[in-house]
């Protein structure tokens, strides 16, 4: 028999889509739910269950093993940046969540991030089914009652799509973010590892550009085999939905020492600062020196291990080349800063 799935969630109409024409059925559906698809009949009692996790950056699939493992790949068939962290049976204080699944009590859990492009897949989906603003879901984590206001009005004026989209996200990310003074980057590892914060001072914040200022104690920097010395300083740059993360690692009197791309899912900036996820692979260049490619078998391994999907492996290894060939052909991204205060858009 074809297996069902209970779906609750700030994602639950766009992944509803994605499962009802992967074949599957919908149980216990919302009313809200059940009215947008027409649902007449649905099962009550369900074999696998999707949920928003508590960040609402990802979503957890519970179920028996191989039937989990089936809806992984189908969604990650479908959202190209969606990364599976971990895949583990439930604990023993965690049974709780086992009253709404039928079949086996040997349950997993998947849980999946949904990076940059997984959530304009997911707009995009969600879009064919109800009047949708861009960045939605990133929107519903951010501020949802500010995003229901301006989707009650898209009711009404369908053509403002476009207008709407942007003065929200103006309003609700890049505005509070170029007034914040700090900001934030969210470095998620594709492992499940804790994510990383890296904090910083902000320059510049702009034309979905934020520039950050960090320092540092001691230590060595990361793949240019070369020590943190007093006053070192480094400048971060991300953009929003840019493949890559730069950084540039500067002297007390501004000498440049080193750049550092880390590439990752497309950037989404936040309120805070902004979120993306590390695939593994590196660019590197010392200062006069030429760029090179760092832990490509990493990214690989990655793909190998089912976090992520192939096309997403290609993707990532299209972007380090792209940087290969940029860096090849420039000095390089950054200048010493000059003291100056961050500035909106």
């Amino acid at each position: 028999m074809t297996p069902s799935a209970k779906i609750r969630g700030i994602y639950a109409t766009a992944i509803t889509r994605l499962f009802l024409d992967a074949g599957y059925r919908i149980a216990d559906p919302s009313p809200e739910t059940r009215r947008r698809f027409g649902l007449v009949s649905a099962p009550a009692i369900p074999d696998l269950s999707v949920k928003d996790r508590e960040d609402h950056q990802g979503i957890d699939i519970l179920g028996e093993a191989d039937r989990v493992c089936r809806a992984v790949t189908s969604l990650q068939g479908k959202l190209l940046d969606a990364v599976l962290l971990s895949f583990e049976p439930l604990g023993e204080g965690e049974k709780e969540l086992l009253d709404d699944l039928k079949g086996s009590q040997e349950v997993c859990r998947a849980r999946l991030e949904l990076g940059g492009a997984s959530k304009e897949a997911l707009d995009r989906i969600r879009a064919t089914v109800l009047p949708t603003l861009a960045f939605h879901h990133r929107l519903r984590i951010v501020h949802p009652l500010a995003l229901e206001k301006a989707e009650e009005e898209l009711l009404d004026h369908p053509r403002a799509r476009r207008r709407l989209s942007e003065s929200l996200f103006q309003e609700t990310v890049l505005g509070p973010l170029a007034k914040a003074g700090t900001a934030r980057l969210e470095h998620v590892k594709a492992r499940g590892k804790p994510v990383r914060p890296r904090e910083g001072i902000l320059l510049e914040a702009g034309a979905g550009r934020i520039l950050l200022k960090r320092s540092f104690t001691q230590g060595r920097y990361d793949g240019l085999d070369l020590p943190i010395e007093p006053g070192d300083y480094g400048l971060t740059e991300a953009c929003e939905g840019a493949w890559q993360v730069k950084n540039a690692y500067f002297s007390k009197d501004g000498k440049l020492k080193g750049e550092y791309y880390n590439v990752n899912t497309p950037v989404e900036l936040y309120p805070y600062g902004a979120r993306y996820i590390d695939l593994e692979i590196d660019v590197v260049r010392k200062a006069g020196g030429k760029a090179f490619l760092l832990d490509r078998e990493k990214l690989d391994l990655l793909a190998q291990e089912g976090k992520i999907s192939r096309p997403l492996e290609k993707k990532a290894r299209e972007a380090a080349d792209r940087l290969m060939e940029e860096l090849g052909r420039r000095r390089g991204p950054f200048a010493a800063p000059e003291k100056k205060k961050a500035r909106a858009s």
